[in-house]
């Protein structure tokens, strides 16, 4: 059956408002045009009596089912954008977030003036950190933990496309026990949103993320922090730099955590949307 563009956008429009409501099921229309025409909104606009070939009928078909199913248009589209580059993203691992960026750009820079640092990120995910500050930085040496082989695969796969050397290892880092140091920086967005905020979190996020790098337990909400912080005392370099990026809930009880082991300038910032949601600190 013949379709043109502009049925096309009157159905999406019709089945995807109810999930989203219309302006952003507009975006998403957008963003998928783009992804399969390269068209801007002026484009659907000029083109909107332009028939959809069968092909396409096909593919935007099955876009639309998945949407329909709240899946995340990263993942129905197997890439993001982070920090200018593109990421391939599965269902193994997290969608890089804006905030995140805010991290990675807050790192670039305060270390814009520093040659060849040692960087470990833990719980790399798609490698979106590790990856964004070995392009970002001046020639650091990255390496890049996590302990889900699946979400490896993904982060090599996305160094490599984006021409970026990072030394990936399958580690759990509540088990890591290392000593020597050598890290300038160590970086961590870990699991940190407590399960009984799991109500508050759109069907997006709880039925298509991987659970396992978002949620962490509420009688222990700064597990990971603690464990990493101490890592750090022992394998960062003197005046080595801890960076976190935290849940706002936990901002001063964060900041408490690090003082009391030893850490010093420790320096909670705001994302972009006005959260406190990075932490720096300073082994002595």
């Amino acid at each position: 059956m013949d379709k043109t563009y502009g049925v096309l956008k009157q159905q999406w429009m019709s089945e995807l408002t109810p999930y989203y409501g219309a302006q952003e099921t507009e975006a998403l229309l957008r963003r998928v045009l783009d992804f399969r025409r390269s068209w801007s909104s002026l484009d659907l606009m000029l083109n909107q009596k332009e028939l959809v070939s069968p092909s396409d009928q096909k593919w935007f078909a099955l876009v639309l089912e998945d949407l329909a199913k709240l899946k995340p248009v990263q993942y129905v589209l197997g890439e993001t954008y982070f920090y200018g580059h593109r990421f391939a993203v599965t269902t193994d691992v997290l969608i890089p977030r804006p905030e995140t960026e805010d991290l990675v750009d807050w790192i670039v820079t305060q270390e814009a003036s520093c040659h060849g640092l040692q960087i470990l990120d833990i719980g790399t995910g798609s490698g979106s950190i590790a990856i964004s500050l070995k392009l970002g930085l001046s020639d650091p040496k990255v390496t890049a933990w996590d302990v889900s082989e699946a979400a490896l695969i993904v982060a090599k796969s996305n160094a490599k496309d984006l021409s970026a050397e990072v030394f990936f290892v399958l580690q759990n880092v509540l088990t890591a026990d290392l000593e020597d140091p050598v890290w300038d920086i160590i970086v961590s967005n870990p699991p940190y949103v407590c399960v009984s905020e799991q109500a508050e979190m759109r069907p997006h996020v709880l039925d298509h993320e991987p659970g396992l790098a978002l949620f962490v337990s509420d009688s222990d909400p700064l597990q990971f922090y603690q464990k990493i912080a101490e890592i750090g005392q022992k394998s960062l370099v003197a005046k080595g730099r801890l960076y976190f990026e935290i849940n706002a809930a936990f901002g001063p009880e964060t900041v408490t955590l690090l003082s009391e082991m030893g850490y010093r300038n420790v320096t909670l910032k705001n994302d972009t949307f006005g959260k406190p949601r990075m932490i720096c600190a300073v082994k002595v």
